[in-house]
């Protein structure tokens, strides 16, 4: 059961995509219930005493543009979810185009000590106003800088830095309440480097099935509104994503339930048939090809050694089934199956170019901004037993 505190924090960490870039101008200009970021802005290096109304429009760091981030969507959606009463800080201690080398605990930049620093000023501000503080959750939007790298530690790593907010936050705070990091998978790396496939995604996912609970991937963000660069999302296209990272946590830190993203759960093959049977967070499972537009067999790959197979069709098998359907029964060695996976070089991202497929669930959350709230399909590569 969850224990109430009056104030919630929720610190935001990562790259560009977490602080806004890009985001302009500005959407979320009034807060419709009490939530808060500290007075300096949502990147307040925590030198605030006092906390104002959470509103969008803070500069993007070291310019003097006016975005809009993730914070506002996730956190009004998080407190409509709750029935108004969940009030939300958040803070943004993000760095853009650093990798995870540069902002963890003890890396070359400062940002991991910042949101130290947002941490400790949300908790003196609200022990000032007589209030309860505790530290939900970390939100994480990042990865691009390690796909550059070719970062083949990122998991691991990933689940360190977890692992770190939580021992740190609960040494300041005093809490026993967890501190999971939510994340989401970078779908744009095509654009990064020109790449066809990454390491990043899978490792992403990866963390969230080694660490349950720690480490929680929200989804992929390949069904958002990017913007004319295709890396970073447009105004509204943050705000989305806001509220995806916001029905996440309704299911871990409201309900205390655990939350997976619509992702392979088992995967079987009989003859020529490959059956792939999903966690879905709402089912049915839908192929959708009109909210994201169809990269070919909605999205699905089939590859081995030898080339043995390719796909002749896709279809649902059940509410939560796709059957993939081959041309023959496979014989090559190291057979897999993936989805959106291999992109276009240079191929701008989002909906109808880039990493993507079709494959979603009924998720009908209602969105405070308009949006459909389905949860779409992970990208991933697996075996085929």
């Amino acid at each position: 059961m969850l224990h109430a505190y009056d104030v919630n924090h929720i610190l935001g960490t990562g790259q560009s995509l977490s602080v806004g870039a890009v985001g302009s101008p500005p959407l979320s200009l009034t807060q419709p219930f009490a939530n808060v970021k500290l007075a300096g802005g949502i990147f307040d290096d925590g030198g605030a005493r006092a906390y104002v109304p959470l509103v969008e429009g803070d500069f993007y760091p070291g310019t003097t543009t006016a975005v809009e981030t993730m914070s506002s969507a996730l956190a009004n959606l998080v407190t409509q979810l709750a029935g108004g009463s969940h009030v939300v800080l958040a803070s943004q201690h993000g760095i853009g185009g650093q990798p995870y080398s540069a902002i963890k605990k003890g890396g070359t930049l400062a940002a991991y000590a910042t949101g130290m620093g947002q941490l400790d000023a949300g908790a003196s501000i609200a022990q000032g106003l007589g209030k309860s503080y505790v530290v939900r959750a970390v939100t994480c939007v990042h990865g691009e800088s390690d796909h550059d790298l070719r970062n083949t530690e990122y998991q691991t790593q990933l689940i360190a830095w977890q692992s770190d907010y939580e021992a740190d936050v609960r040494a300041r705070t005093g809490q026993s309440e967890a501190v999971p990091m939510f994340h989401t998978q970078i779908s744009s790396w095509q654009r990064l480097d020109g790449a066809t496939t990454s390491i990043i995604p899978g490792q992403q996912l990866g963390a969230h099935v080694a660490a349950p609970g720690k480490v929680i991937l929200v989804g992929a963000k390949y069904h958002l509104p990017y913007a004319a660069d295709g890396v970073h999302l447009t105004n509204a296209g943050y705000q989305h994503m806001g509220e995806d990272y916001a029905k996440a946590y309704r299911r871990v830190i409201l309900e205390g339930k655990t939350w997976e993203p619509l992702r392979p759960k088992a995967i079987t093959r009989s003859g020529n048939v490959i059956t792939v049977t999903f966690f879905v967070p709402s089912p049915p499972l839908v192929l959708d090809t009109t909210l994201v537009s169809d990269p070919g067999n909605k999205g699905f790959e089939y590859a081995d050694d030898a080339s043995s197979a390719t796909i002749t069709g896709v279809a649902l098998a059940g509410p939560d089934s796709v059957a993939i359907t081959l041309s023959a029964a496979p014989t090559g060695a190291n057979p897999h199956v993936r989805y959106a996976w291999t992109a276009t070089p240079n191929a701008l991202s989002g909906t109808t170019t880039g990493p993507r497929g079709n494959l979603r669930d009924s998720d009908a959350t209602p969105s405070l901004h308009g949006f459909a709230l389905y949860n779409w399909c992970v990208h991933f590569d697996e075996a085929v037993p």
